[in-house]
């Protein structure tokens, strides 16, 4: 290690009870994702090694959530509060380390990696053994007030439960981001006392116990407040999802995205959007979507991890996850593309239709009302009305290969495994139970039989006349009646 070296404690162990929920906080999702993964990867840019995240309420859910290969997790059992937390923390340092320690939490997850950065850059410029970001407010409400001496140097950070009113009227706050030489931090945290109304052991007292070592301390002043915001509630959990959907939305617009209605357009960070797409109202796309030039989505539709090629067309009321939709295809209304679908180009899935892990080869359509599962399909295959591909036999999954320029007959039945060779007829009403060579008309129909009069003596039997006025008649009787 060098002293050059920097390591990163998130504090993520506590419950939220203002949440009023049995989920950890930390495990709340923003745009589309926990918010502990938000402010784990804007520390991870800075390459701090180890991160360390202290868990707690949930532990093993949050580890889960934490997908970065050099974190590591300290449990801190009960939480006895974040001066305890950061203690914890110290037992996944390597013994030999020596360096700064970054310091920050789990639900404050608007914070940018660009800030941590110039904080970092300031603190060793400043060469300060201890610095902390504070912010002005005008209203600070009850946040930790910073107090400094009347040469204006750091003297001490309160706890508002614990400030006394002059305390209270300053308007210096502490965000709780702290950067700390390893030694100190080690030293200050041993000395911790919880000496405060909650019997806890606050972080913001190392601040008083290096001011009394006569330690160099620097408060750096954030310029955006609003980057260091937590999330205590269900209400400031939508306040800031909507401030990420506005800046999303806002830089897609600015980049040639056209949005009917920016306020009912729900999409991901992660979403990538050509220009000249144009997106209805109420569309939500999550995830790595990846949207390509001159694609229109009409409204009402829900994407997740979805490709969609240039000049796609996607109707009223599409789902569709984890596929890929090739270019110049046109999809619904009302159409549900499942995972593993994948279609090549120059498509037409209509209303109604299901797909699932099933490939469409180049102008392949399926026009309406049909289900494709586990099934790969050629080119330019027309599969008509109320097609199914039987896959699933009470125990396992089986698959149904169709070959190219294949006519398949409105409510046809494919028992899997099976397959249909190329530029074969499938005439309607059929059910397909073994292979079909190239070429070929199949049919399955049962022979038509007819009973001349019957209907007269439907009729009869219901004391209707061969026209129907009768039965009219009493309809009509009936109405009246009631």
């Amino acid at each position: 290690m060098t002293t050059n070296s920097v390591a990163a404690i998130i504090l993520a162990a506590g419950k939220g009870t203002r949440m009023r929920s049995k989920r950890a906080k930390v495990l709340h999702e923003l745009g589309g994702e926990p918010m502990i993964a938000r402010a784990v990867r804007a520390v991870a840019a800075l390459e701090p090694n180890p991160i360390v995240v202290v868990v707690g309420h949930q532990a093993r859910e949050v580890e889960a959530a934490v997908k970065f290969p050099n974190a590591r997790f300290a449990l801190q059992e009960p939480q006895r509060g974040t001066g305890d937390g950061a203690r914890c923390a110290l037992e996944q340092l390597p013994a030999n380390f020596t360096g700064d320690v970054l310091i920050t939490y789990g639900d404050m997850p608007a914070i940018k990696s660009s800030t941590l950065r110039a904080f970092l850059d300031a603190h060793r410029k400043r060469g300060a053994r201890l610095s902390f970001i504070s912010i002005i407010l005008e209203e600070p409400a009850a946040y930790g007030r910073v107090i400094r001496d009347t040469a204006g140097k750091v003297e001490k950070i309160v706890e508002f439960r614990d400030a006394s009113p002059a305390e209270r009227a300053f308007k210096e706050i502490n965000t709780g981001c702290y950067i700390v030489d390893f030694e100190l931090l080690r030293s200050a945290l041993a000395e911790l006392k919880p000496s405060n109304a909650q019997d806890e052991y606050y972080l913001t007292d190392i601040v008083a116990i290096a001011r009394t070592r006569r330690e160099t301390i620097e408060a750096w002043v954030a310029d955006d407040p609003a980057e260091f915001a937590g999330i205590n509630s269900r209400e400031e959990l939508a306040n800031m999802e909507a401030e990420i959907r506005a800046a999303v939305n806002q830089k897609l617009m600015a980049a040639g995205v056209t949005m009917v209605d920016p306020a009912s357009a729900y999409i991901s960070e992660q979403a990538e959007i050509a220009p000249d797409c144009v997106i209805g109202p109420n569309v939500q796309i999550l995830g790595a979507c990846k949207l390509g030039e001159g694609v229109r989505i009409d409204g009402t539709a829900w994407l997740s991890n979805v490709t969609v090629g240039p000049r796609c067309h996607l109707k009223l009321g599409v789902r569709a996850e984890d596929c890929s939709i090739g270019e110049e295809s046109e999809i619904g209304p009302f159409a549900h593309l499942r995972a593993g679908t994948e279609l090549a180009g120059h498509n037409r899935i209509g209303n109604f239709v299901e797909t699932k892990k099933a490939r469409l080869g180049r102008g392949t359509k399926a026009s309406h009302l049909s289900y494709l599962g586990d099934a790969t399909i050629g080119d330019d295959t027309n599969i008509g009305c109320g097609v199914i591909t039987v896959n699933y036999d009470g125990y396992d999954k089986h698959h149904t290969t169709i070959g190219d320029r294949c006519m398949v007959g409105c409510d046809t039945q494919l028992v899997a495994p099976v397959k249909v060779g190329s530029d074969v007829y499938v005439a309607s009403g059929t059910t397909i139970i073994r292979e079909v060579p190239d070429g070929a008309l199949v049919m399955s129909h049962h022979p038509q039989r007819e009973k001349p009069g019957w209907m007269a003596t439907w009729r009869k039997r219901h004391n209707d006349s061969p026209d129907g006025s009768l039965k009219r008649n009493k309809d009509h009787q009936k109405r009246v009646a009631e």
